[in-house]
């Protein structure tokens, strides 16, 4: 019975001591500034060797991104799961209001590091390669469901600019409401922000 559960508390202490670390480490980056912190200040405040800072972490960078961030795969994979029953426009809006509630979940964790990502321009860049990886996986399902020019109305170039023009559309919304939500400005959910947010827009026959 212990070989069988060893295993699995061996994973719960990793996750829980990498969850410490990276809380310490968003912590100095949020008040700092993240390229004013080193990872020698990081384990200082840790009480930890360089070492054991480079088993939970390759670079500063993933103390910021770790897994928080969905793969394409992902967010694809989230649109699915509404694109059938809803408008393109909301099934966008139910996908990303999903990844709103599991930040809504970790709202301290989150709000930081969205903040470091924000204030620091190559982690900002980094983020938006994520948009851009994000847009390809969505494309061509969001292009396959509105009109266009292609055999009865749908498909052709003119749906997937059009699909373009709305998943980037979708990206900035979330954008707007994310920072909005992480900077202080609002008492609203980021979920509630994210409904108020693309409730703005409309795309029509779609």
């Amino acid at each position: 019975m212990r070989e069988n559960t060893a295993p699995g508390l061996r994973m719960k202490t990793r996750r829980a001591v990498t969850e410490a670390l990276a809380d310490t480490a968003l912590d100095l980056f949020d008040s700092r500034g993240f390229d004013q912190v080193t990872v020698a200040d990081v384990v200082a405040a840790a009480g930890i060797s360089q070492r054991s800072f480079f088993r939970y972490f390759s670079n500063k960078e993933d103390v910021v991104f770790g897994d928080r961030i969905p793969s394409a795969e992902e967010v694809r994979d989230e649109l699915l799961r509404h694109i059938d029953d809803a408008p393109a426009w909301d099934a966008l809006r139910a996908t990303f209001r999903t990844a709103a509630l599991q930040m809504d979940a970790d709202e301290g964790r989150w709000k930081r590091a969205t903040r470091v990502i924000c204030h620091t321009p190559g982690l900002r860049a980094r983020y938006l390669e994520k948009h851009l990886a994000w847009t390809d996986a969505l494309t061509p399902e969001i292009a396959s469901r509105i009109g266009g020019d292609g055999p009865n109305g749908s498909g052709g170039p003119d749906a997937e600019l059009r699909a373009h023009t709305m998943i980037n559309t979708a990206l900035g919304c979330f954008d707007v409401a994310l920072v909005r939500w992480a900077d202080g400005g609002t008492d609203l959910s980021l979920a509630a922000l994210v409904d108020d947010v693309f409730g703005f827009v409309r795309f029509p026959h779609a």
